[in-house]
């Protein structure tokens, strides 16, 4: 079987991945021997990110193996796209220390107290490169809205601040099967899928 090489360690996503991507075997950087390897995603892009990230682990890779890598973020409308490409460390950065997830969502919610408008857009890219070098992104994005406060205790990162109106929960309080139909990471894999089935 085939493997692709998540440029992550993050356990959540890797988890995912392996539900969405079939007929692979997939690793994390650490799985596939890459140790602490801190990639500086400097990009003014969620693809760009994505790039930086896949072209950093396959250095590292001599098989071949696919590398993937995502990038992803919450984007709020009225706070000008804000925390976008720096969703998991715009607050960190604020804070001048290292923080949890709950804490990270916490301050983005302090931020929108005063703020009647809580549009919000996730946005996902997934880069690929093929074992010839070959490189090809793919996007998903869907809408929401910024809850009051923190709810549900599924999923992961902002999961519990991301509501969708239509279902009256936020993404942290639907199964995994709920949480497919509105999930940007979801609709990039599926483009991926899509892809992967012509090879």
């Amino acid at each position: 079987m085939k493997k692709i090489i998540m440029a992550t360690n993050n356990k959540g996503k890797i988890l995912e991945l392996k539900k969405l991507i079939k007929g692979y075997e997939i690793l994390s950087q650490q799985e596939a021997g890459i140790q602490d390897l801190n990639v500086d995603e400097n990009g003014d892009t969620f693809e760009e990110n994505a790039i930086i990230k896949a072209k950093s682990i396959k250095k590292y890779i001599k098989d071949n193996s696919y590398i993937i890598a995502e990038d992803s973020g919450i984007c709020i409308e009225s706070l000008g796209g804000y925390p976008g490409t720096k969703t998991k460390r715009a607050a960190q950065e604020e804070l001048k220390r290292n923080i949890s997830d709950e804490e990270r969502n916490s301050f983005i919610l302090q931020k929108m107290e005063k703020n009647n408008n809580r549009n919000v857009v996730w946005q996902t890219v997934i880069a690929l490169i093929e074992d010839d070098g070959k490189l090809t992104t793919f996007c998903g994005k869907v809408n929401g809205e910024i809850p009051q406060k923190a709810l549900g205790n599924n999923g992961f990162g902002f999961d519990p601040i991301f509501y969708i109106p239509s279902e009256n929960k936020t993404l942290a309080q639907m199964s995994f099967e709920e949480k497919e139909k509105y999930s940007a990471r979801k609709i990039a894999v599926d483009k991926l899928n899509d892809y992967l089935k012509n090879k």
